[in-house]
Protein backbone atom coordinates (compact mmCIF):
# COMPACT_ATOMS: atom_id res chain seq x y z
CA UNK A 1 0.00 0.00 0.00
CA UNK A 2 1.16 3.50 -0.80
CA UNK A 3 -0.34 6.78 0.25
CA UNK A 4 -1.44 9.47 -2.19
CA UNK A 5 -3.01 9.37 -5.61
CA UNK A 6 -2.02 6.62 -7.99
CA UNK A 7 -0.75 7.78 -11.36
CA UNK A 8 -2.64 5.92 -14.10
CA UNK A 9 -0.56 4.11 -16.71
CA UNK A 10 -0.05 5.95 -19.98
CA UNK A 11 -2.67 5.34 -22.64
CA UNK A 12 -1.60 2.86 -25.32
CA UNK A 13 -0.63 4.45 -28.63
CA UNK A 14 -3.28 4.63 -31.29
CA UNK A 15 -2.90 1.98 -33.97
CA UNK A 16 -1.53 3.21 -37.28
CA UNK A 17 -4.04 4.00 -39.99
CA UNK A 18 -4.14 1.73 -43.01
CA UNK A 19 -5.68 2.02 -46.45
CA UNK A 20 -7.84 -1.02 -45.79
CA UNK A 21 -9.25 0.53 -42.61
CA UNK A 22 -9.94 3.77 -44.45
CA UNK A 23 -11.71 2.03 -47.33
CA UNK A 24 -13.73 -0.13 -44.95
CA UNK A 25 -14.79 2.92 -42.94
CA UNK A 26 -15.76 4.81 -46.09
CA UNK A 27 -17.83 1.93 -47.47
CA UNK A 28 -19.52 1.20 -44.17
CA UNK A 29 -20.40 4.80 -43.34
CA UNK A 30 -22.02 5.16 -46.76
CA UNK A 31 -23.88 1.84 -46.83
CA UNK A 32 -24.74 1.09 -43.19
CA UNK A 33 -24.30 4.37 -41.30
CA UNK A 34 -26.17 3.53 -38.09
CA UNK A 35 -24.03 0.48 -37.35
CA UNK A 36 -20.82 2.24 -38.39
CA UNK A 37 -21.55 5.31 -36.27
CA UNK A 38 -21.78 3.03 -33.24
CA UNK A 39 -18.40 1.54 -34.10
CA UNK A 40 -16.88 5.00 -34.59
CA UNK A 41 -18.42 6.24 -31.35
CA UNK A 42 -16.40 3.75 -29.33
CA UNK A 43 -13.09 4.36 -31.08
CA UNK A 44 -10.23 6.24 -29.43
CA UNK A 45 -8.74 8.81 -31.80
CA UNK A 46 -7.85 12.51 -32.02
CA UNK A 47 -8.79 15.51 -34.11
CA UNK A 48 -5.36 15.46 -35.76
CA UNK A 49 -5.63 11.80 -36.61
CA UNK A 50 -9.10 12.23 -38.09
CA UNK A 51 -7.86 15.01 -40.33
CA UNK A 52 -4.43 13.62 -41.19
CA UNK A 53 -5.36 9.96 -41.46
CA UNK A 54 -8.71 10.25 -43.19
CA UNK A 55 -9.72 13.70 -44.43
CA UNK A 56 -6.48 14.63 -46.22
CA UNK A 57 -6.58 11.34 -48.13
CA UNK A 58 -10.20 11.29 -49.26
CA UNK A 59 -10.05 14.98 -50.14
CA UNK A 60 -7.67 14.00 -52.96
CA UNK A 61 -10.59 12.49 -54.90
CA UNK A 62 -11.74 15.93 -56.08
CA UNK A 63 -8.50 17.16 -57.73
CA UNK A 64 -7.76 13.70 -59.14
CA UNK A 65 -11.22 13.51 -60.70
CA UNK A 66 -10.78 17.01 -62.12
CA UNK A 67 -7.40 16.09 -63.59
CA UNK A 68 -8.90 13.00 -65.23
CA UNK A 69 -11.66 15.17 -66.60
CA UNK A 70 -9.05 17.52 -68.05
CA UNK A 71 -7.45 14.66 -69.97
CA UNK A 72 -10.77 13.22 -71.13
CA UNK A 73 -12.01 16.63 -72.23
CA UNK A 74 -8.87 17.31 -74.23
CA UNK A 75 -7.94 20.41 -72.23
CA UNK A 76 -4.25 19.91 -72.90
CA UNK A 77 -4.86 19.67 -76.64
CA UNK A 78 -5.96 23.31 -76.52
CA UNK A 79 -2.74 24.34 -74.77
CA UNK A 80 -4.42 25.42 -71.58
CA UNK A 81 -1.95 26.98 -69.17
CA UNK A 82 -0.61 24.08 -67.10
CA UNK A 83 0.30 26.41 -64.26
CA UNK A 84 -3.29 27.63 -64.08
CA UNK A 85 -4.55 24.06 -64.04
CA UNK A 86 -2.22 23.18 -61.17
CA UNK A 87 -3.46 26.18 -59.18
CA UNK A 88 -7.03 25.17 -59.92
CA UNK A 89 -6.39 21.63 -58.67
CA UNK A 90 -4.84 23.08 -55.51
CA UNK A 91 -7.87 25.28 -54.90
CA UNK A 92 -10.22 22.36 -55.40
CA UNK A 93 -8.21 20.27 -52.94
CA UNK A 94 -8.31 23.01 -50.31
CA UNK A 95 -12.07 23.38 -50.76
CA UNK A 96 -12.53 19.63 -50.60
CA UNK A 97 -10.47 19.26 -47.43
CA UNK A 98 -11.37 22.42 -45.54
CA UNK A 99 -15.15 22.35 -45.90
CA UNK A 100 -15.88 19.26 -43.74
CA UNK A 101 -13.01 20.05 -41.34
CA UNK A 102 -14.26 23.58 -40.65
CA UNK A 103 -17.74 22.14 -40.26
CA UNK A 104 -16.39 19.90 -37.50
CA UNK A 105 -15.24 22.88 -35.45
CA UNK A 106 -18.57 24.64 -35.99
CA UNK A 107 -20.54 21.55 -34.96
CA UNK A 108 -18.48 21.39 -31.78
CA UNK A 109 -19.35 25.02 -31.00
CA UNK A 110 -23.07 24.44 -31.61
CA UNK A 111 -23.49 21.15 -29.76
CA UNK A 112 -24.43 22.40 -26.31
CA UNK A 113 -26.94 24.87 -27.76
CA UNK A 114 -28.92 21.96 -29.17
CA UNK A 115 -28.80 19.71 -26.16
CA UNK A 116 -25.84 17.58 -27.16
CA UNK A 117 -22.70 16.64 -25.26
CA UNK A 118 -19.75 18.84 -26.22
CA UNK A 119 -16.76 16.81 -27.37
CA UNK A 120 -14.34 18.13 -29.99
CA UNK A 121 -13.18 14.68 -31.10
CA UNK A 122 -16.71 13.36 -31.48
CA UNK A 123 -17.74 16.49 -33.39
CA UNK A 124 -14.83 16.06 -35.79
CA UNK A 125 -15.68 12.37 -36.20
CA UNK A 126 -19.18 13.38 -37.18
CA UNK A 127 -18.06 15.99 -39.71
CA UNK A 128 -15.19 14.03 -41.22
CA UNK A 129 -16.99 10.72 -41.58
CA UNK A 130 -20.11 12.47 -42.91
CA UNK A 131 -17.73 14.21 -45.29
CA UNK A 132 -17.12 10.82 -46.90
CA UNK A 133 -20.24 11.41 -49.01
CA UNK A 134 -18.90 14.83 -50.05
CA UNK A 135 -15.52 13.44 -51.05
CA UNK A 136 -16.85 10.42 -52.91
CA UNK A 137 -19.37 12.60 -54.76
CA UNK A 138 -16.41 14.63 -56.08
CA UNK A 139 -15.91 11.85 -58.64
CA UNK A 140 -18.48 13.82 -60.66
CA UNK A 141 -15.73 16.37 -61.41
CA UNK A 142 -14.61 14.00 -64.16
CA UNK A 143 -17.53 15.66 -65.96
CA UNK A 144 -16.81 19.32 -65.16
CA UNK A 145 -20.09 20.66 -66.54
CA UNK A 146 -21.85 18.75 -63.76
CA UNK A 147 -19.67 20.14 -60.95
CA UNK A 148 -22.76 21.41 -59.10
CA UNK A 149 -23.76 17.77 -58.45
CA UNK A 150 -20.71 17.55 -56.19
CA UNK A 151 -22.36 20.00 -53.82
CA UNK A 152 -25.91 18.65 -54.19
CA UNK A 153 -25.11 14.94 -53.84
CA UNK A 154 -22.22 15.27 -51.40
CA UNK A 155 -23.83 17.68 -48.97
CA UNK A 156 -27.26 16.09 -49.40
CA UNK A 157 -26.20 12.58 -48.44
CA UNK A 158 -23.67 13.96 -45.99
CA UNK A 159 -26.54 15.72 -44.23
CA UNK A 160 -28.36 12.41 -43.91
CA UNK A 161 -25.26 10.83 -42.39
CA UNK A 162 -25.04 13.73 -39.94
CA UNK A 163 -28.66 13.27 -38.93
CA UNK A 164 -28.10 9.57 -38.25
CA UNK A 165 -24.88 10.17 -36.33
CA UNK A 166 -25.86 13.11 -34.14
CA UNK A 167 -27.74 11.14 -31.45
CA UNK A 168 -24.99 8.49 -31.36
CA UNK A 169 -21.84 10.59 -31.28
CA UNK A 170 -23.00 13.81 -29.63
CA UNK A 171 -26.03 12.51 -27.72
CA UNK A 172 -28.27 15.07 -29.40
CA UNK A 173 -31.95 14.38 -28.52
CA UNK A 174 -33.83 12.73 -31.38
CA UNK A 175 -36.30 15.60 -31.67
CA UNK A 176 -33.47 18.12 -32.13
CA UNK A 177 -31.34 16.04 -34.51
CA UNK A 178 -33.24 17.14 -37.67
CA UNK A 179 -32.84 20.82 -36.71
CA UNK A 180 -29.14 20.34 -36.00
CA UNK A 181 -28.60 18.37 -39.23
CA UNK A 182 -30.49 20.98 -41.26
CA UNK A 183 -28.40 23.79 -39.80
CA UNK A 184 -25.22 21.81 -40.46
CA UNK A 185 -26.19 21.25 -44.11
CA UNK A 186 -26.81 24.96 -44.56
CA UNK A 187 -23.47 25.83 -42.98
CA UNK A 188 -21.76 23.17 -45.10
CA UNK A 189 -23.11 24.70 -48.33
CA UNK A 190 -22.20 28.23 -47.24
CA UNK A 191 -18.66 27.15 -46.33
CA UNK A 192 -18.28 25.57 -49.77
CA UNK A 193 -19.38 28.74 -51.54
CA UNK A 194 -17.24 31.03 -49.37
CA UNK A 195 -14.12 28.90 -49.81
CA UNK A 196 -14.72 28.69 -53.54
CA UNK A 197 -14.97 32.46 -53.88
CA UNK A 198 -11.93 33.08 -51.67
CA UNK A 199 -9.94 30.55 -53.69
CA UNK A 200 -10.74 32.16 -57.00
CA UNK A 201 -10.04 35.69 -55.81
CA UNK A 202 -6.88 35.14 -53.79
CA UNK A 203 -5.09 32.40 -55.71
CA UNK A 204 -6.16 33.39 -59.19
CA UNK A 205 -6.49 37.13 -58.50
CA UNK A 206 -9.53 37.28 -60.79
CA UNK A 207 -13.26 37.57 -60.01
CA UNK A 208 -13.97 34.03 -61.12
CA UNK A 209 -12.61 31.15 -63.16
CA UNK A 210 -14.12 31.00 -66.65
CA UNK A 211 -16.85 28.40 -66.82
CA UNK A 212 -15.27 27.01 -69.97
CA UNK A 213 -12.33 25.82 -67.90
CA UNK A 214 -13.85 24.37 -64.74
CA UNK A 215 -16.58 25.21 -62.25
Amino acid sequence: MTDGPVTPPPAPPLPPASSSNLITRAINILTKPTAEWRVADAEATSVGRLIGGYAVILALIAPIAMLIGAFIGGVFAYRVDVGMLIKLLLVVYVISLATPVLLGFIIDALTTNLGGTKNSVQAMKLAVYSGTAFWVAAIILILPDLWWLWLVLGVGYGGYLLWVGLPILLRVPADKAPIFAGAAVGIWAVLFIILQQIGWRIIFAVPSVPAAVYM
